[in-house]
């Protein structure tokens, strides 16, 4: 089968991982509107607007079609002839099938994780690594500053892995595993340093397994962080989650 991806490069792969970023990037950048909107009808001026974001060229809806053509063209030789992509009244619709998009299916496995999360902690967590682990890089890597429309979709996209990669850590937390999650959560800590939550959680997880004065060593230099680069001090939430390890005889 077949799948679309936006969780990475903008790209067309088989099942088997057999695949590779679409070429040119007015073409990526047309597939990858249709696909943020699949199976809903995008107009000439959106699309427009993401494939020339510079301006339109003259004659801008001949210019649209000669590419809407080139990209029908193009995942034709790819999926056997099948075609994908509908003319509608102003502009053109992508139709897929369940699945067959990354990004479909990460939403789809995270909802499906929050639903399970109540009865089945353990469940909901193999839902989230699945989830997590269709991302093979920055979404819409190679395109995301193509526009304001692209950045924008891809900053939300990343927003989401982020608040999935936090539902991970709460339910690790839930099933009493602070401890082994704690070099995931250094790592992330470091990558994203302005993202307060995960030090809270890496502070509660370090003062879990006894290690107080580290805990408290990270909520310091986070202090220094946030001072130093964004002029605030921690929120008073991240203050109470160290007092509350210091004052824990029980770690």
């Amino acid at each position: 089968m077949i799948r679309f991806r936006l969780l990475g490069s903008v790209g067309v792969c088989r099942d088997s991982g057999d695949g590779a970023a679409v070429a040119g990037t007015r073409r990526r950048a047309l597939l990858a509107m249709l696909l943020l909107n699949a199976g809903n009808d995008v107009t000439f001026g959106s699309l427009a607007e993401a494939v020339w974001p510079e301006g339109e060229p003259p004659r801008s809806v001949n210019a649209l079609q000669a590419q809407i053509t080139r990209l029908r063209r193009y995942l034709a030789e790819r999926l056997d002839g099948r075609q994908l992509i509908e003319t509608r009244g102003f502009g053109y619709r992508i139709v897929l099938r369940p699945g067959d998009l990354d990004l479909e299916r990460f939403e789809h496995l995270r909802r499906a994780a929050r639903q399970r999360a109540g009865s089945d902690p353990g469940g909901a967590l193999d839902l989230l690594r699945t989830a997590l682990a269709l991302w093979q890089g920055p979404a819409l890597a190679d395109i995301r500053d193509h526009s304001a429309t692209l950045h924008a979709a891809a900053v939300q996209a990343e927003e989401n892995r982020m608040l999935a990669i936090e539902e991970l850590i709460d339910l690790n937390f839930r099933l009493g595993r602070h401890g082994r999650i704690i070099g995931d959560l250094k790592r992330l800590a470091a990558e994203y340093p302005m993202r307060e939550r995960l030090y809270g959680r890496l502070i509660i997880a370090l003062g879990k397994t006894g290690r107080r004065a580290e805990a408290a060593q990270y909520f310091r230099r986070t202090h220094e962080q946030m001072v130093d680069e964004l002029g605030i001090s921690p929120s008073s939430e991240l203050n109470q989650v160290l007092a509350d390890i210091l004052a824990d005889p029980q770690g």
